[in-house]
């Protein structure tokens, strides 16, 4: 089997509620749909995520070109798609960073492996170890009034974490948010905090140590990416778990914050690390020192969150805690995908998601089927597909 031919196509796609950070609110995830073909008439499919300059570092225009001029022509068209490990190494080898780039790759190639072997891609993987994914909600921000009211609607939909996003708004803001949060879900549910690396030591450290009273679960990212050493002397001072996600992408730098002893475990995202392959690798480091892993996604569609599913939902050591809504919930704002079923999701068929769980799909492949029609409303306007291949 060979790749013939790859298929670009940038969508976009409005979120149902905009996610307010500490570098300022989203309201529309732009994404690239790939359709990679292959000589025996197998044609895997993925999808970027939310395309991110500030978090990632790439957009829908550098995806695309990464595809068209210098993964596909140099290192995918005529390769065999199962060589994965082979493919991976040589992106790595071609770009620096570039993970989300490299992802969306390594997706279409276990979606042709799956469908290919006639296997869902977690067979692919090791087998099922986790047959539901515990999930926690992102809540974002908002006044006290609104995460009151949201976070008692979650706890009823099945979640037992929910995680707010600070930084954006003053010290005593925030604050009172998640003081507001904590008084309204009660102690038996854990509540997370994320600034996405945007107060610097001294306001993290002011701002952890007065939250610290509402029992916070974990505490995302608090500084900078780069202020590794910053993150170690900030869990020696508070009195909670400090998670790494924006300073922990590369599997080099897992290495550098264990050195440090810089934090009590690590945020994953599949596309940050690469994809599927990267991220097994990924979590082996953290695995392989005790450290906890929470995932999430880059606001996917039924797509990329069956590629996080497939991941999860192999990986045994991915069992030990909750990790965020995956992709629609966030992207269409609701608790799950029976009560509300989605019809105008790029998946035709969108992963289960259940009480609080996620179920992976059991088709072959990513076991989602492309839904056309949704690719083509949500074209980005002014920029077309490509095709390079025959």
């Amino acid at each position: 089997m060979k790749i013939t031919k790859i298929e670009c196509i940038p969508v976009s796609l409005h979120f149902a509620k905009p996610i307010v950070m500490s570098g300022g609110a989203a309201a529309c995830s732009n994404a690239v749909v790939v359709k990679m073909h292959t000589d025996d008439g197998i044609t895997g499919i993925s999808e970027t995520g939310d395309t991110s300059m500030w978090y990632m570092g790439e957009s829908q225009d550098s995806i695309m070109h990464n595809i068209n001029n210098i993964f596909g022509p140099d290192i995918l068209l005529g390769e065999d798609p199962f060589n994965i490990e082979k493919i991976v190494a040589k992106m790595d080898r071609a770009a620096r960073a570039n993970n989300q780039s490299k992802a969306v790759i390594d997706y279409a190639l276990h979606d042709i492996m799956g469908k290919a072997l006639g296997v869902p891609v977690y067979k692919l993987l090791g087998g099922l170890s986790n047959e539901r994914i515990p999930l926690g909600f992102v809540m974002s921000s908002g006044t006290p009034a609104e995460v009151t009211d949201e976070g008692r609607s979650l706890v009823k939909a099945g979640f037992k974490c929910l995680k707010l996003k600070v930084g954006a708004k003053t010290a005593e803001e925030d604050l009172e948010m998640v003081g507001a949060l904590r008084e309204a879900v009660g102690s038996g549910i854990k509540i997370m905090i994320d600034a996405n690396g945007g107060w610097h030591y001294h306001q993290a450290l002011h701002f952890l140590k007065k939250v610290a009273k509402y029992d916070i679960f974990i505490a995302e990212q608090p500084v900078p990416w780069w202020d590794m050493d910053g993150l170690a002397r900030l869990r020696r001072k508070v009195d909670m778990p400090v998670f790494a996600d924006e300073a922990a992408a590369e599997l080099n730098d897992l290495i550098k914050l264990i050195q440090r002893d810089a934090v009590d475990g690590f945020f994953l995202k599949v596309p940050k690390a690469g994809g599927i392959l990267k991220s097994r690798k990924w979590v082996a480091i953290a695995q392989s020192v005790g450290l906890t892993v929470m995932c999430g996604c880059m606001i996917d569609s039924g797509i990329g969150a069956a590629a996080s599913a497939h991941f999860l939902a192999a990986t045994e050591w991915m069992g030990r805690i909750e990790h965020e809504a995956i992709g629609p919930l966030n992207l269409y704002n609701i608790p799950d995908t029976v009560s509300t079923p989605l019809k105008n999701d790029l998946a035709v068929n969108v992963p289960r998601y259940e009480n609080g769980f996620l179920y992976p799909p059991e088709g072959p492949g990513l076991g989602v089927e492309l839904n056309e029609a949704a690719v083509k409303q949500f074209a980005t306007p002014g920029k077309n597909p490509t095709v390079i291949g025959k």
